[in-house]
């Protein structure tokens, strides 16, 4: 009896023990229950796993909607204890990533401590962490107070990454484009050196990533490194330049980029000398007979040249202008197509068009073509008589200088100047034949004449033709009309590259306050089309320009 009544009491005992372990354990649906047994080494792998299943359930009900109540609950009940737990535990990386994973889902700000703790990365074994948390840190709103800690972690990740892994180039893009986003001038040091650094492990795309976050930055300290940057090449791929972004970076900086752009365009800046040498020295290692053709000084000025038009101040109209007179023709065209991007007064609208004709007359004529694309979008109605002289005129050997003189005239006409081209196109089996889809913009200019509204309804047309000479008229006659704007900005993803370019020369001819939209639309482009051809095309006129609109929304 008594051993009976000692087994029962023994069992009773155990009972009770194992109902209290278990009675410590949360319910399995339970947050925050959960997230405090991630403390524990033998509960943690189930805890995460059980915030994970909660977390993506409550998500879904939520129809992905981050700021629903419950969402918010599992953030408040959670973030500490998956913060806490990720940096007492370093040495369970594989749990450690779990979290990390969670809390980029969750992209809660007071998660920051371990994202940053996550960028001391240890070869072979955290790379990822790294990366996630700095995937993290471009989706969540970093409080402005917290940004110097962020930027100097990822500074220092970043500068320690020298291979060229496929972990080394994730953690590269990730650590750059979170610098990036934060848009803070105490990153600029460490962007310029990742832009101008020439190794064998880092790829070139690296540098022009790097230079892409300057150009939203905008800070002057740059200006060296970017003047540095509109001649700097791949080593291994001399094509492959970075001339683009360096030009939209100078353009975003603005007035602090004059002075020292006009020293290059004098010739005078020593840097910039030097890197045209090493480009010309890298092609002549692939094909010396191309590096031979290669003017130094004139391809210092052509970029420098481009790079003063994009930045549009006036004070580059009398340095551009000496430099159109020099003995390279190659420096006369860039000067000469620079001149007109510049902001200008009806005076200096008479002194440009004097110039551009200068220079028309001395260029070869295998040039003329490009200086009259140029001209057109001047879109000054000085220069419609110098179209229609060369509309008229009897240039056969060339066949394409009146063509363009003819589509410059007829792009920018009015109802009595296309009656005046009208006979010239019937008489005329070049233009009757070469440009006969021009047709329809006789009876065009008849019905809108002058009147913005009018034009701004064409922009819907199918018609391609139509699009460009809505957008030209546009750009004549509808100077900060916010309805043409958003009309041209339309066609910023059009499938044809010509009406791409018609409708953002428009729209920076007339935004003189900029445009939010405008810009928010090539931001978008550049992120959905990157890497495909028709971006590659467009971004060298799409970038500076964003550049610019953005310096007159600042305005």
């Amino acid at each position: 009896m008594r051993t009976h009544t000692l087994r029962f009491a023994i069992m009773l005992a155990w009972f009770v023990a194992l109902s209290g372990l278990v009675a410590c354990h949360p319910d399995d649906n339970d947050p925050k229950g959960q997230a405090g047994d991630l403390g524990d080494p033998v509960r943690r792998e189930y805890a995460l796993g059980r915030l994970q299943s909660i977390f993506s359930a409550r998500l879904s009900d939520a129809k992905g909607d981050r700021s629903a109540a419950p969402i918010k609950e599992f953030c408040d009940q959670t973030v500490e204890g998956l913060s806490k737990a990720y940096m007492e535990h370093p040495e369970d990386t594989q749990n450690g990533l779990r979290i990390l994973s969670l809390l980029n889902e969750m992209r809660d700000p007071r998660s920051l401590p371990a994202l940053i703790k996550a960028l001391d990365w240890t070869a072979e074994v955290s790379e990822d962490h790294a990366v996630t948390a700095a995937l993290t840190m471009t989706e969540i709103d970093i409080p402005t107070d917290k940004r110097g800690d962020v930027i100097e972690a990822i500074c220092r990740a970043v500068m320690r990454v020298d291979g060229a892994r496929g972990a080394d180039n994730r953690m590269r893009k990730s650590f750059i484009e979170v610098l990036g986003k934060l848009k803070d001038k105490r990153a600029t040091d460490t962007l310029v050196k990742i832009a101008t650094k020439r190794d064998a492990s880092q790829n070139f795309l690296f540098n022009v990533l790097a230079a892409q976050q300057l150009v939203g930055i905008a800070d002057p300290a740059s200006v060296p490194a970017m003047i540095k940057g509109l001649y700097w090449f791949d080593a291994n791929n001399p094509a492959m330049r970075m001339n683009d972004v360096a030009t939209s970076a100078l353009v975003a900086i603005g007035k602090p980029a004059l002075e020292p752009l006009l020293k290059v365009l004098r010739g005078e800046d020593q840097v910039a000398n030097d890197t045209v040498k090493l480009y010309i020295e890298a092609i002549k290692q692939k094909d010396s007979e191309a590096a031979s053709k290669i003017n130094p000084r004139a391809t210092v000025s052509a970029d420098a040249s481009f790079t003063l038009g994009k930045l549009g101040f006036r004070e580059a109209l009398d340095p551009l202008i000496e430099e159109s007179k020099a003995d390279d023709e190659t420096r006369r065209l860039g000067a000469a197509l620079a001149m007109v991007s510049l902001v200008r007064t009806p005076e200096d609208t008479t002194k440009i068009v004097a110039e551009l004709k200068r220079v028309y007359d001395s260029v070869k004529k295998d040039s003329r073509p490009q200086l009259l694309v140029a001209m057109r979008h001047l879109y000054a109605p000085e220069l419609m008589p110098f179209f229609f002289q060369v509309t008229k005129s009897k240039e056969d050997e060339l066949p394409p200088i009146r063509l363009y003189a003819f589509q410059g005239y007829a792009l920018l006409a009015n109802k009595k100047e296309m009656a005046e081209l009208k006979p010239i196109f019937e008489k005329d089996e070049l233009y009757k034949e070469q440009l006969k889809d021009h047709a329809p913009l006789f009876a065009l200019a008849d019905e809108c004449d002058d009147k913005i509204e009018c034009w701004t309804g064409k922009l819907q047309s199918p018609d391609k033709i139509i699009l460009r000479k809505a957008a030209s008229m546009l750009a004549r006659y509808g100077r900060g009309n916010d309805k043409a704007i958003h009309g041209l900005v339309q066609l910023f993803g059009h499938r044809d590259l010509e009406v791409r370019n018609e409708a953002l020369g428009a729209v920076d001819a007339i935004a003189i306050k900029g445009s939010k939209e405008a810009v928010g639309k090539i931001d978008e482009l550049e992120t959905v089309e990157g890497g495909r051809s028709i971006w590659n095309n467009f971004k060298r006129e799409a970038l500076p320009t964003r550049s610019r609109l953005l310096l007159r929304s600042a305005g």
